[in-house]
């Protein structure tokens, strides 16, 4: 009884092992149809990532009647797509005015709250501005590359 049960198990274990191997090698059955490879390289190389570069946003901050500093972010946008990258492109002068629009109040209430700026709240804030100003799923991501705090 126990040599039946594992000669049951060794033929199953070989015929899986030959089913997974075929399925690997994408031979016999398993053999893709003609035009599947093609759609599936076609689609990887549509959605590739995409990075927009923008112009550094200058921020002033005002303490009363003077301006106490000007703080300069460096940021880059992130998409897949040619066509995403492309209407981005186009909408850059809109996203750079609701960034630094933004900014320019969100910036002096996060330095009464924390000592320095951080850059994960930037890039959140800013993610935030992006996905109301272009669209939820044009801009997969902002980057935000340096944050300079020049003092007057």
């Amino acid at each position: 009884m126990k040599k039946l049960i594992l000669l049951i198990a060794l033929f199953l274990m070989l015929v899986g092992g030959t089913i997974g191997l075929l399925k690997f090698l994408e031979a016999g059955p398993f053999k893709p149809k003609k035009g599947s490879i093609k759609k599936v390289i076609e689609k990887e190389i549509a959605d590739t990532t995409v990075f927009i570069d923008m112009e550094p946003l200058a921020i002033p901050i005002f303490q009363g009647n003077r301006v106490a500093a000007t703080v300069q972010i460096q940021v880059k946008l992130e998409t897949n797509n040619e066509e995403k990258a492309k209407r981005i492109k186009d909408m850059l002068p809109v996203i750079t005015d609701a960034f630094v629009r933004d900014l320019h109040s969100f910036l002096p209430r996060l330095l009464r709250a924390e000592e320095r700026i951080d850059v994960l709240i930037i890039k959140q804030r800013l993610k935030l501005i992006s996905d109301k100003t272009a669209g939820k799923d044009t801009i997969s991501n902002v980057l935000v590359q340096s944050i300079i705090d020049q003092p007057h």
